[in-house]
């Protein structure tokens, strides 16, 4: 017999926050970044600054030397270090919020994704579990968006070291909500969302929206605009359910 869904486990970046012009996000990020680093005596042209952030987020995490510093700023440290440029912890953080306010302009709210979750959180439980370099955005978004007080637990990978779809992470949802794997079904939008579910026995449900912009989301900063298709999924996508809306998922709970 399967067993009672007692909580409903959410990523948050493209399942309760839907990507728009992400073109135009890179565009502004980068614009800011070199804005950013020019005061402190960058003298390359943007043209140059664009091609050394080519993979910014693609490449492996900077090691911890700086306990202060969170992954954004780390990486924003060893660009600069690569780059002859010395800052303070106090710069880092100040690019650090600039580049990811100017990014988050283009990634909304889902309209329905309040009143979802307070239909869901009546009785089940809710966590987020998101893979994110910079956490104070995370909890400045959440509480601009009024997510914030909707969910029982909130991971993010920067803060334990560990990123989707590394089933530790998912474990540790568990762990804090008290529930059993068998009980939660988790949403996401990625392939690192679905195998990481799978991979700790968690119900995986896609959403796949019908948005214009979709199809080749810039997934990292690439100074020549390629767009990246989301990687197949190593499991068979067959036997995953998928959504393209929110409201969906209340009709899965009945």
């Amino acid at each position: 017999m399967k067993a009672e869904i007692k909580g409903v486990f959410f990523d948050l970046y493209g399942t309760l926050l839907v990507y728009n012009d992400m073109e135009r996000a890179w565009s502004d990020w980068l614009s800011t970044f070199y804005g950013c680093v020019r005061k402190h005596g960058l003298n390359l042209s943007i043209k140059e600054f664009s091609e050394k952030c080519d993979g910014f987020f693609s490449e492996p995490e900077p090691s911890i030397e700086n306990q202060k510093l969170t992954v954004f700023e780390r990486r924003i440290e060893r660009l600069c270090i690569d780059l002859g440029l010395s800052l303070s912890f106090e710069d880092y953080n100040n690019i650090a919020f600039s580049c990811v306010r100017s990014w988050q302009k283009y990634v909304s709210l889902d309209p329905h994704a309040i009143l979802v979750l307070k239909k869901i959180g009546k009785d089940k439980k809710l966590a987020l579990i998101t893979n994110f370099d910079f956490p104070p955005q995370v909890y400045s978004i959440l509480r601009e968006t009024g997510l914030f007080p909707l969910f029982d637990y909130i991971v993010v990978s920067a803060e334990i070291g560990y990123k989707k779809p590394d089933s530790r992470i998912f474990e540790l949802a568990l762990t804090s909500t008290r529930l059993k794997a068998n009980e939660v079904i988790f949403i996401g939008d990625s392939p690192e969302d679905i195998e990481g579910a799978l991979s700790t026995d968690i119900t995986p449900v896609l959403i796949k929206r019908n948005n214009k912009y979709k199809n080749g989301i810039l997934v990292d900063y690439d100074h020549e605009g390629k767009k990246e298709e989301y990687r197949i999924l190593s499991h068979d996508i067959e036997n995953i359910k998928i959504i393209s809306d929110l409201r969906e998922i209340l009709k899965l709970l009945i």
